[in-house]
């Protein structure tokens, strides 16, 4: 018997047990759906996190105090000075701002609402390329250092602060303080982002800083000219605000890059996880393939004799036996990589979330169907090989 002639009598013997051929096949299918899920969803994820995380903050990084610093905390440990004499001796920054941040109750003509208020200098706008001006202007360098008290108002905000009104130059209170609105603005929200939705509003910093009763900064925001200026930029921050406030170990730095990378890791590592998880499966579906294929061989033990008697020899039915077994499988592959791009897809529409196909998961997907097929079918079909001719023959 050549090869053809095998593979022709392999498949002509799994259509003869159509039921049992796919019962199994059942356990192959299984793991492979699992496999292929989560390692599509897994990359897709990764892919879309890191395409936000770009897109809002490629280059960038955070500055602020260590929280465990064994130094005395105090309101000067940022100021905004800090901020412009880093942007101007830096070469590596190419912008760096003081941020605070509070979430407030503003009011307007028609309604008051609860906002994240941030307070920064203009140069914050030139780093955010995800703003864009709905109306009027945003405030500049000259209402900050003038402490006027403007505000800028996401666009969604003034329709519910003004209702039909041109919010630009209307007032809006905060407490006892009374803003003119000078402009709103639209912004790309993150895509990912599970919070609450707030809307938000940007006043100067100065401005922000005289209605404080210890002035302070948060943190730094700031953008490196380049991927590869961003650690220098973090190293040239941290040196020179504790060699200016004579504290050692007192301020921490944090890139886009890093948290990126954390969540890679995290991802991946989960990721791993659950393959695994779902290639035990795939081992209970090789034993049961090697379970079926005994009882085949059981039952076809006078075919057997038969074939033998006709001058087969035992490496024919060796590779008989087997290649059925790795059909089988390949099959239960095929519909399990099916299956598992289909569910992906699915979970990936509701989720918002792209899938991404990794050929490498489907073709060590399809591998290990194969190495199941030949590792689980081998002792079956050895044992068909072995059998001797005149008693396969009285077997009943």
């Amino acid at each position: 018997m050549n090869f053809l002639e095998s593979f022709t009598t392999a498949v002509e013997g799994i259509w003869a047990n159509k039921m049992r051929s796919s019962l199994t096949m059942l356990g192959i299918i299984i793991g492979i759906t699992s496999v292929i899920t989560v390692t599509t969803l897994g990359e897709g994820g990764q892919n879309a996190i890191n395409q936000e995380m770009e897109k809002f903050g490629q280059n960038t990084f955070n500055v602020y105090i260590n929280w465990e610093t064994k130094e005395t905390m105090s309101n000067d440990d940022l100021t905004v000075e800090d901020a412009e004499v880093l942007s101007k001796i830096s070469p590596a920054i190419e912008y760096i701002v003081p941020y605070n941040s509070a979430t407030i109750e503003m009011k307007g003509p028609k309604k008051e609402e609860r906002v994240n208020l941030s307070a920064t200098t203009s140069d914050y706008f030139a780093m955010q390329k995800t703003m864009k001006v709905a109306k009027g202007r945003l405030f500049n360098s000259t209402d900050d250092k003038e402490q006027r008290a403007v505000v800028v108002l996401e666009e969604a905000l003034g329709e519910k602060l003004f209702g039909q009104m041109n919010p630009i130059g209307q007032r809006v209170r905060w407490g006892n303080n009374s803003l003119v609105v000078i402009g709103t603005y639209t912004e790309e929200k993150f895509k990912f982002d599970m919070g609450a939705q707030t809307f938000g509003a940007f006043v100067p910093i100065r401005f922000h800083q005289t209605l404080q009763e210890e002035p302070s900064v948060q943190m730094f925001m700031g953008k490196a000219i380049d991927k590869a200026s961003v650690t220098p930029a973090m190293q040239q921050v941290k040196q020179y605000l504790s060699r200016k406030h004579q504290k050692k170990d007192h301020y921490m730095a944090r890139s886009m890059q890093e948290s990126v990378d954390q969540f890679n890791q995290l991802t991946g590592t989960l990721t791993l996880i659950f393959s695994v998880i779902a290639g035990i499966s795939l081992v209970v579906g090789g034993v049961g393939v090697m379970n079926i294929m005994l009882v085949s061989v059981t039952e076809r033990t006078r075919e057997i004799g038969i074939r033998k008697a006709l001058g087969a020899r035992r490496r024919d039915i060796l590779v008989q036996f087997l290649i059925e077994s790795v059909i089988v499988c390949l099959i239960g592959g095929l519909i399990g990589v099916l299956f598992g791009l289909g569910i992906a897809a699915l979970i990936s529409h509701f989720a918002n979330l792209p899938p991404t196909l990794s050929w490498n998961s489907v073709f060590i997907a399809f591998g290990f169907s194969s190495a199941i097929g030949i590792f689980f079918g081998l002792y079956p079909a050895n044992k068909a090989a072995k059998l001797d001719p005149i008693e396969a023959l009285r077997y009943e």
